[in-house]
Formats: C-alpha cells, sequence, structure tokens
C-alpha cells in the first residue's frame, strides 16, 4: 500500500519515530509532506530531520504560513499525481482550507483518504469553514480523532464514517524513559512545557509555586506572555527558584522530563479551548 501523509506536525524530529513505525511494515511504502517551517505566536518551527529512516520526508511549501485555517499545499496535486497513493492521511482538521483543499485533490485522483482532529468542543463556524467541514464529513473514507471527547464531537456533527481513536503521535518508551533516581539533597523541580499562552495557565503554576518552600519551578515555551510571567515570578519571589528555558529542540525534551520530578499542566478551560 502506497501511504502519503501531509502533515505540518510531523516538522517535529520527535514526531517523525511515528512515520518510521509506520514505514517499518514491510507491506507499506510511505510519502510524508512537510512544510519547510511553520508560524504560530511562538515564532517560527523549523523542520527537524530526526527519525527518517525507511520512508521519503519531503519539503513543500505552504500557502499563507501561519494560518491555521487557512494554509494549503499548492504543490500537493502534482504529489498525488506522481505518487500515486492508495491512502492520503491529511494531518488537519476538517474544518480547514488545507483538509478541504487535500480532499478534493485525492477525490479527483481516485484514491482514498481520511483526516485527523483534535477538536473537542462542538462549535460552529462561518462560511467557507463550514463548507469545507461539511465536505470532508461527507467524503472522507474515515477519519481519526486524537481523544474520546473529539470523536464524541464528529459523530454528534453527523460523521457515520470509520472513526478510530488514536492520541496523534503517542510516546516512544524507550526514548521517554525514566532517569536514575534524583539525588535528595536536589530541590524538588516542577515543570512546564507548552505555548506561553493564557490558556495553557503557567501562571497558574507561579502562584500555586509561590506558596511552596524549596519548591524550583522549569519553565519551557515560548510565546507572547514571556514578559509577563517573568515579571509575576519577580512579584512572587520566585527569582533564583524559577527558570524560563525557552525552546529546546524536539530531540532534547526526554532530557527535560527526566530533569524534573513532577510535570504540571495548569490549563484552564475557555468555551473556545479546553485541554
Amino acid at each position: 500500500m502506497r501511504v502519503l501523509i501531509v502533515s505540518k506536525a510531523c516538522l517535529v524530529g520527535i514526531y517523525q519515530r511515528k512515520l518510521e513505525e509506520i514505514a517499518g511494515h514491510h507491506d507499506v511504502e510511505l510519502l510524508v509532506v512537510v512544510p519547510p517551517s511553520w508560524r504560530d505566536e511562538r515564532g517560527v518551527t523549523p523542520l527537524e530531520r530526526a527519525h527518517t529512516t525507511g520512508y521519503d520526508l519531503v519539503v513543500d511549501p505552504l500557502v499563507f504560513n501561519g494560518s491555521f485555517h487557512l494554509h494549503f499545499y499548492p504543490h500537493l496535486g502534482r504529489r498525488i499525481h506522481a505518487f500515486r497513493p492508495d491512502l492520503v492521511h491529511l494531518d488537519e482538521e476538517p474544518y480547514n482550507l488545507a483538509t478541504f483543499h487535500g480532499m478534493l485533490l485525492t477525490r479527483r485522483a481516485g484514491c482514498r483518504a481520511l483526516w485527523f482532529t483534535w477538536q473537542n468542543l462542538r462549535r460552529r463556524y462561518p462560511p467557507p469553514f463550514s463548507l469545507f467541514e461539511r465536505y470532508c464529513l461527507r467524503y472522507a473514507d474515515a477519519a481519526i480523532a486524537g481523544s474520546r471527547t473529539a470523536a464524541l464531537v464528529w459523530r454528534a456533527k453527523g460523521y457515520a464514517g470509520p472513526l478510530a481513536v488514536i492520541p496523534q503521535f503517542g510516546v516512544d518508551p524507550h526514548t521517554f524513559a525514566p532517569s536514575a533516581r534524583r539525588e535528595s539533597h536536589c530541590a524538588f523541580t516542577v515543570g512546564f512545557a507548552g505555548r506561553l499562552v493564557a490558556e495553557k495557565g503557567a501562571d497558574l503554576l507561579l502562584s500555586a509555586a509561590a506558596g511552596l518552600d524549596r519548591l524550583r519551578v522549569e519553565i519551557l515555551g515560548s510565546g507572547p506572555l514571556r514578559t509577563d510571567l517573568e515579571s509575576l515570578a519577580e512579584e512572587l519571589g520566585l527569582t533564583g527558584r524559577i527558570a524560563f528555558r525557552g525552546r529546546l529542540p524536539s530531540t532534547r525534551m526526554p532530557e527535560f522530563y527526566a530533569g524534573l520530578d513532577a510535570l504540571v499542566l495548569p490549563s484552564r478551560s475557555r468555551p473556545n479551548w479546553v485541554e
């Protein structure tokens, strides 16, 4: 079977382990299309080549790079025509232009297609996104949801085809293995990794940490609230007990996690966001 995966998420080197596992099946020939980079509130995420054995990882430009809903791959039709896949996996939400565009191309080529979703809130979108969504729900041969709640959303929206619940990339237990026991004299270290935006709730972690003596905090990530969080840490008296680490290559994330006693996800739910 020839499989084509289109995924801006697969820019991230550590995520490419999934691709190697798929390519490891003797009956699969895999081609993966990624952009050269992706822009968001954290800045520019460039392509990492970390796990690329057994398949072809090709780079195609994006139109409207940085626009979650409107980006698309203008050369995707050529890739499909040249590779002639049996299945196209569009690693995007069904209401996005990239998914709609990909679905049109795959139907024209006569191959099967599926999309992936994390969307776990039942939201209504204005045109043209509602039209993209309707088309993708109607013509997808299958879909993958990252969580049970996401699957329930799309069933409620009327998607009746095959739907599997599979977290997008999973975890390699060999790479993300516990390290040797930390020295007892080390301060208890709590970490956060993610975008520094309001909905991720890093400020909640700082407020909680301020009331706990001998606790050290590691903040890994970037985003528009970096300066505000640094100011809050100073106001709370965390200077000397907190480190803002910026961003790390994905292949160094196991090292970061191994240096923590606890990882905290202090996400705050909002009408348009639930972690």
